[in-house]
């Protein structure tokens, strides 16, 4: 093994990193955390949009490449970052496992589980690492919220309930009709199966529990105004703990009414309720503590910490806690939506 992953210390001095996607996340989410990053070196961009590689190639003095292929024969890069949409992320991330080369892979890793199951024996069998980006994990009011369940401040967690809201126009310019978010080949599901994941996994580490039962009832509506589908889909679902709680996605709002709410209830009666990514409260009826989470740029949704986290672990040598066993957990719940 190059590294000695997961065995012994990286011996460079700094991780070498290429970001492959130069979208939202890809741009304005990885390429300025790793930036940042003090073991980190952002050695290069990947698109096939020369205009937008070569952008962001002359404003931080890195290179560029155009062809995934060329980059990954550079020895200075130890690990790639995948934003790219999800019909390309087999074939780039199983082309970075066979060239040694580490993986932080945005979700969902793949269409499919098969495929996700693979890209994680091709990861063992290499020696390098497949983190999935499963950021919610690090988002700075989950954190809290987890600290508090874990502490048993209120009790025994027994239900809960996730929200999320996406103005329709948001998500109409994201992803339009005809794009590949809205083809179940390439993307695996529609947008609601996209962007499930995340909620799922972090219910799943809220709780320290797994999944057993879900219902899922998805309504896609066709928005005239817009000329486009909005989705309203609800998930009903049970733990291995006994507790039990609602995943509810929409996509179907007015600009401004996008929103973000996590509610979590004990058996102590007391509930836990975090709004967006700055705000959590404790609540019971004698008490309310509340917490404002001040971050700002990349850390606001935890993609800074979880960049770091995978840098720390290819660096010391450290098995991840985020695996794409976790990764393919979520996936196989969100399926069901389709199914």
């Amino acid at each position: 093994m190059r590294y000695g992953y997961g065995d012994e210390l990286m011996s460079k001095d700094k991780v070498g990193v290429a970001v492959a996607g130069l979208g939202f996340v890809g741009r304005q989410a990885h390429v300025s955390a790793f930036r940042k990053i003090p073991d980190a070196e952002l050695v290069a961009v990947i698109d096939v949009i020369e205009e937008a590689a070569k952008e962001v190639s002359s404003k931080y003095k890195i290179k560029y490449y155009l062809d995934h292929k060329e980059a990954l024969k550079n020895p200075d890069i130890d690990a790639l970052v995948v934003a790219v949409p999800t019909p390309f992320h087999y074939d780039l991330v199983s082309e970075a496992l066979s060239n040694g080369k580490h993986v932080l892979c945005e979700m969902p890793l793949t269409p499919n589980v098969a495929e996700s199951e693979k890209l994680g024996e091709m990861a063992e069998k290499a020696g390098v690492m497949l983190m999935p980006d499963l950021n919610f994990r690090f988002t700075p009011n989950y954190v809290k919220a987890k600290e508090l369940i874990d502490e048993l401040t209120i009790g025994k967690p027994i239900a809960f309930t996730f929200t999320e809201f996406i103005p329709a126009k948001d998500l109409a310019k994201q992803w339009p009709s005809g794009s590949w978010a809205w083809n179940k080949e390439k993307s695996g599901g529609y947008p609601d199966f996209t962007l499930s994941v995340w909620s799922i996994d972090l219910i799943r580490w809220l709780f320290n529990s797994e999944i057993v039962d879900v219902s899922w009832m998805p309504n896609y509506a066709q928005l005239p105004g817009l000329n486009y589908t909005g989705y309203n889909t609800v998930g009903i679902v049970k733990l291995s703990n006994d507790a039990v709680g609602t995943l509810y996605f929409s996509a179907s709002v007015s600009p401004g009414e996008g929103t973000s709410k996590l509610e979590v209830f004990g058996d102590n009666t007391r509930a836990i309720k975090a709004t967006w990514n700055n705000h959590l409260a404790l609540i019971d009826e004698s008490m309310k503590a509340e917490w404002e989470f001040k971050m700002r740029g990349t850390k606001v949704w935890g993609h800074y910490q979880i960049d770091s986290y995978f840098v720390d672990c290819i660096k010391y040598g450290k098995k991840p806690s985020v695996t794409v066993d976790d990764a393919i957990k979520a996936q196989t719940v969100a399926k069901k939506i389709v199914e």
